[in-house]
Order: C-alpha cells, then sequence, then structure tokens
C-alpha cells in the first residue's frame, strides 16, 4: 500500500482482491463516432460528448445528434455535467466552463494544480470531482477548492488498472466506474468508494481502446466510448453490490428515456 500525505489530507492507495465480470447487456453500437469522453446530462435528457478535436457534442439517449458547440480550446480531452454548467479539459491543465448553449462562462483555470494529464472527469454529488489520469495511472477525488482529498494508484489493483480514461458513478449503488483503455486492459472497472475492485468486465468483444463511460442511473444505461475503435456501445447495466447506505443525489429525472 502506498501512502501519500498531502498538504492535508492522507490519501491511500488500495490493493484490491481479484473480481468477477459485471452483468452488461449489449444493445447497440454507434459506429464511426469518435467518443473519448462521456457525461450524462439529466436537465436535457442526453449525453455530452469530447472527440478530442475543439468541439463538444451532445447526443440524445438514443445517440442521435442534438447540437454541438465549439469551444475555442485546441482540444477537449475530458468533460463533467454540473448544476448550471458544463466543465470540459484541455488534458494540458486547462479548464473552462460553458452554459448548455455553448458560451464561456469563465476563463480557463487550473482546478488543481496536481492535475495536468486529465482523462476523465466526473463531477459527484457533493461538488467534488473525480478525476482518472494514466500517467502515473490514479484515480484522484478533487474537492472543489483544488484540494486533493483521495488518491488511489491503478497499478496496486489486482488486476492492474494501467490506463484509466474515463470515469462516472452510480448514484443509486455508489460504486465508481472506470474504462481502462486498450494500453491496459480494454476493460470497465466497478469500484467502491474506496478503491476496492468490485468487478472487471472486458470489453474488446464490443470495441477497441476504451476511453469514455457514462450512466443514465434512471435506467441504468451506460455508454462507453471506443477512441481508436471509433464507436459509441450502449448497455444495459446492474450493479455487482450496493456500496452506499443512502442514494446520493441524482438531479432531476430525464424527460424520456
Amino acid at each position: 500500500m502506498r501512502e501519500i500525505l498531502t498538504g492535508i489530507t492522507l490519501t491511500l492507495a488500495t490493493c484490491c482482491a481479484s473480481s468477477a465480470e459485471a452483468e452488461i447487456f449489449h444493445r447497440q453500437t454507434i459506429p464511426d463516432f469518435r467518443a473519448v469522453s462521456i457525461a450524462y446530462d439529466a436537465l436535457v435528457c442526453g449525453i455530452w460528448v469530447a472527440n478530442e478535436s475543439n468541439e463538444v457534442v451532445l447526443l440524445s439517449t438514443f445517440g442521435n445528434e442534438i447540437r454541438r458547440f465549439d469551444t475555442g480550446m485546441r482540444s477537449v480531452r475530458s468533460l463533467t455535467v454540473e448544476e448550471d454548467s458544463i466543465l470540459v479539459a484541455s488534458g494540458w491543465g486547462e479548464f473552462r466552463r460553458f452554459d448548455r448553449d455553448g458560451r464561456a462562462l469563465d476563463a480557463p483555470f487550473r482546478l488543481s494544480e496536481t492535475l495536468y494529464d486529465t482523462e476523465g472527469l466526473h463531477r459527484d454529488a457533493d461538488g467534488s470531482f473525480l478525476v482518472v489520469e494514466d500517467d502515473p495511472s490514479r484515480l484522484l477525488r478533487i474537492a472543489a477548492d483544488g484540494t486533493v482529498l483521495m488518491e488511489l494508484y491503478g497499478d496496486s489493483f489486482d488486476p492492474p488498472m494501467t490506463e484509466p480514461q474515463g470515469v462516472t458513478r452510480d448514484p443509486y449503488s455508489g460504486n465508481i466506474l472506470v474504462v481502462d483503455d486498450n494500453e491496459g486492459l480494454n476493460s470497465l472497472f466497478e469500484l467502491a468508494p474506496d478503491g476496492r475492485v468490485l468487478s472487471v468486465t472486458p470489453l474488446s468483444e464490443y470495441g477497441f481502446d476504451a476511453e469514455g463511460v457514462a450512466l443514465q442511473p434512471e435506467t441504468g444505461t451506460l455508454y462507453v466510448g471506443f477512441d481508436s475503435g471509433q464507436a459509441l456501445a450502449i448497455f444495459d447495466w446492474i450493479p455487482t453490490e450496493i456500496t452506499i447506505d443512502t442514494p446520493l443525489e441524482r438531479g432531476p429525472d430525464c424527460a424520456y428515456s
């Protein structure tokens, strides 16, 4: 176990036991669509997608394009949904907020001095952020003020999560979902809030180079974006176990699913 003492918080890298595969059921795959980061947005009943260009795309939960906008950034590597905005990250340490019509709400800024190569981003119900990076392989929880609250190293997991690329969290079970790309296991890792590995599910049957993940919790619909495979796969997903006593806030109900 590796321990890192930050200015305020002691963070732990948790070693984990080998785990079974999760229950996922493939619905469909949208081909020829690059999705390196995905975020579900119940307010507009859609999923926001970054494709590592300067654009952000909004799709319906069925995969139909609703709108897109130019961020003016060199590229968008990851994104997440906040109450009043879409938070995007360039993958070079730069973050920026936009409203849902694509208007910039602030100038570029640093979310945390510890973040640079942000591969995946998810705003949690308490306002903190789950972040994954792949060099080194780590899953972090960052407070709104940039403080590191948790730091878990993927190479300590069993099996190792060496190339984490996308992250989301199920508000009902409390479980964290991370996709590991083709330089790792090309798999879906399901984790308890403390980093305990619950399941590891291979994804190569459905696509190549998994990089984005999002969940529509009301329906259990899981979205996985494959970068080199140029595809967006849609699944039904069932949590392996419930890891929290009280469900998290999930936001408004999606008007149609």
